[in-house]
């Protein structure tokens, strides 16, 4: 019997490597039971592991998600605080660096809206399946258990961290933790998980409800630059987001500003920047969420930039789009207004539709509609 296997079978079969190469490292060393302590070295109790996926899925997924546990009592370690409700979030600089010391030893990034290890596909899977009356019998193969090993090599150490940090007497181990400290959900064949509708918070972040710096009207724009290789081919174009942007600063007469952090983004000369060199990355988020209360229109890459975007309520106009579907989850729950560049055509008429509109997206998912929805909850 023979099964084609797409890409969606590979996670639940790599999940099923990894649960053994977890139970062989650790389990079978019999671990002895010892009391938790009395209080957790992060210093407040009923804390959260930190989400560990990149910013885009963090707003249009993660932050609606974790908001029930914020709302009855619990906190969460985060990198970006400033999305989360005030009092609710703890940056612990020191957590971090030992989080991000344990996924580079093994080329972990946080990706896909979770935790990645590439490349995509790693050695071949093979299925046999035996079946004669009512017994049943599947016989799974892997030829390379490199990257799995690593998997569970990262899964196990994370975890470690978070009891030596999170852990105290009388904490529940949660279907979060388990969730956000696995690679489960982060195997390209989960598509449904990366392209999923999204939850809106019932929030904006306070930094942009109440502007610490307030800026006047402008139209802002990004150039990303990130070094990890790849994911260079998103990298914007300098010179082509410099003029457009002015183009579109002259057609609706407001000033430009240049959005971004010198870690990731390009901060071209010769514009007015929310980067400012003598205070790093200290309030950096903070005074850019404040300067969005006022941006008419941002000039965005594809990236998870624009999702801000799209939590915030900034039109947006993209620099390229990679894939048609990436930004439709938004539709219903955000109701953005996102339109992709058109660059044989004039861009004021662009420009003045897409202020125009209530709500809009370069493309429609074909899943929503049609025979699309009779593949579930089958293989294509």
């Amino acid at each position: 019997m023979a099964l084609p296997l797409s890409r969606d079978i590979r996670a639940p079969v790599e999940q099923i490597f990894r649960a053994m190469l977890k139970s062989g490292l650790l389990n079978n060393s019999q671990p002895v039971t010892v009391a938790s302590p009395a209080e957790p070295r992060i210093g407040v109790r009923r804390v959260l592991p930190p989400y560990l996926g990149e910013m885009g899925y963090e707003v249009r997924l993660h932050l609606a998600r974790v908001e029930p546990w914020l709302r009855n009592g619990w906190k969460i370690l985060a990198r970006r605080p400033e999305f989360y409700p005030p009092g609710t979030a703890i940056h612990s600089a020191e957590f971090f660096k030992a989080c991000d010391a344990i996924m580079a030893s093994h080329n972990a990034v946080g990706s896909f809206g979770g935790i990645y290890i590439g490349p995509y596909e790693f050695g071949e899977i093979d299925l046999k399946p035996r079946f004669k009356d009512a017994h049943g019998e599947i016989s799974v193969s892997l030829t390379d258990i490199d990257k799995v090993f690593r998997q569970a090599i990262v899964e196990i150490a994370l975890r470690n961290l978070f009891l030596e940090w999170l852990d105290h007497d009388g904490r529940p181990l949660t279907d979060w933790d388990r969730d956000t400290l696995s690679f489960q959900n982060a195997t390209l064949g989960n598509t449904e998980y990366r392209l999923a509708e999204s939850l809106r918070p019932s929030y904006r972040p306070a930094a942009f409800e109440t502007p610490i710096e307030p800026m006047a009207p402008h139209i802002g724009f990004q150039v990303r630059n990130v070094t990890n290789g790849y994911i260079q081919h998103r990298n914007s174009d300098l010179a082509w987001m410099s003029e457009t942007a002015r183009t579109i600063g002259a057609h609706l007469e407001l000033p430009v500003i240049a959005y971004g952090h010198q870690d990731g983004c390009l901060i071209p000369d010769g514009f007015t920047t929310t980067w400012d060199e003598a205070r790093g990355a200290d309030g950096h988020l903070a005074r850019e969420l404040g300067y969005l209360k006022s941006c008419r229109l941002m000039l965005a890459p594809d990236s998870g930039w624009t999702d801000l975007m799209a939590w915030l309520g900034v039109p947006v106009l993209l620099e390229m789009l990679m894939l048609s579907t990436v930004f439709e989850g938004l539709r219903d729950t955000f109701e953005p207004r996102i339109a992709l560049v058109d660059r044989a055509m004039p861009l004021g008429p662009q420009v003045d539709a897409l202020l125009a509109a209530t709500h809009c997206l370069p493309s429609t998912d074909a899943r929503k509609s049609g025979t699309a929805k009779a593949l579930f909850p089958w293989e294509p």
